[in-house]
């Protein structure tokens, strides 16, 4: 009899506790997508962009893909996906006679995160070069996903991008490009709580401040080491690109963009340095972006205070450094 009781009050007792538990949840996981989630929390916009917009893509060295005519609202502006699975208008496999077709490979800083589709850098410079000669006409396509790396995007490009043509292909490198393929998380909480995502984030950021973890400057300079197996393969993805387009003719450039939490003195010379040189190695024109932004404000280029994805005034300021590095390095208006 007594030990009815007490298997009966343990029960009580534990299912008082799951009913607190659960309780505490669902109302952290309210909390967070009424109070904290106003549309332009960063952490929980790439979750929602992730959930909304992506998808395993077939092929493991390209990691993931969008999903094709996929639309959702990000970061504060209307984000489409087109039926080839880009952030750009509907494009022509084959290219209208007399229209040079630039292809631009990136990541999230290319696909154009919290800038309306209109102010891209692929937007921008295709205006660009439209505008200043009207005897020449330019198609300026943007393939950038977020969250990809250069062996991704140079996977995806031989697989797919290959099929509409390119005259011209831009690589927009990134100082994360050198990171590891990310793979779909088997956490079910990290794919689809708010809470669990925004907490956890923040909970890694108390970590790197208070517990010894890496700064984001050591994590970045970490990732060149000539032992990193990223940055290996990153270079590897060079070659393979550069090999691809010099036996199809197409004109490959190498645009580098700075990373903009501190611009002057730039913490990452050494690692332009040694893009540079895989970019020189194999004949490929190299474009630094770092002279054309160091003049600014930090936070004036940013989507937002904790967001430092270039913003729309990086957008044109970058549009207008490639544009001319196309006409004096590649002469495409001759």
């Amino acid at each position: 009899m007594i030990s009815i009781m007490l298997t009966r009050t343990f029960l009580i007792k534990m299912t008082a506790l799951c009913l607190v538990i659960s309780m505490c949840l669902i109302v952290s996981e309210v909390f967070v997508r009424i109070v904290i989630d106003d549309g332009m929390e960063y952490n929980l916009e790439m979750w929602k962009y992730a959930r909304k917009l992506k998808r395993v893509a077939k092929h493991s060295d390209q990691g993931h893909q969008h999903i094709p005519d996929k639309s959702a609202f990000l970061m504060g502006v209307n984000v489409e996906i087109n039926s080839q699975g880009y952030r750009n208008k509907e494009i022509s496999i084959t290219p209208s006679q007399g229209v040079t077709r630039i292809m631009m490979l990136g990541d999230s800083l290319t696909f154009g995160w919290g800038v309306p589709s209109g102010e891209t850098v692929s937007s921008r410079l295709e205006n660009l070069l439209n505008n200043s000669r009207k005897d020449k006409s330019f198609e300026v396509i943007n393939t950038g996903i977020g969250n990809t790396n250069t062996e991704m995007q140079v996977a995806s490009f031989l697989d797919k991008g290959v099929l509409f043509s390119p005259d011209i292909v831009v690589l927009n490198y990134f100082i994360n490009d050198a990171e590891p393929i990310p793979r779909p998380t088997k956490n079910i909480f990290m794919k689809h709580s708010a809470a669990y995502v925004s907490f956890s984030l923040r909970w890694g950021s108390i970590k790197r401040l208070f517990f010894g973890g890496k700064q984001w400057f050591q994590y970045y300079n970490d990732l060149y080491s000539n032992e990193n197996e990223s940055w290996i393969r990153a270079k590897d993805a060079i070659s393979k690109l550069s090999n691809y387009s010099h036996s199809k003719d197409i004109k490959l450039v190498i645009v580098n963009y700075p990373e903009l939490h501190q611009l002057t003195p730039y913490p990452f010379d050494q690692v332009t340095i040694k893009l540079k040189n895989v970019a020189d190695e194999h004949g490929v024109q190299f474009v630094d972006l770092l002279p054309n932004l160091k003049d600014e404000s930090e936070s004036d280029l940013w989507v937002s205070q904790q967001d430092q994805h270039p913003n729309s005034l990086a957008c044109k300021l970058i549009a207008h450094a490639i544009q001319k590095a196309l006409v004096k390095n590649l002469q495409i208006y001759e």
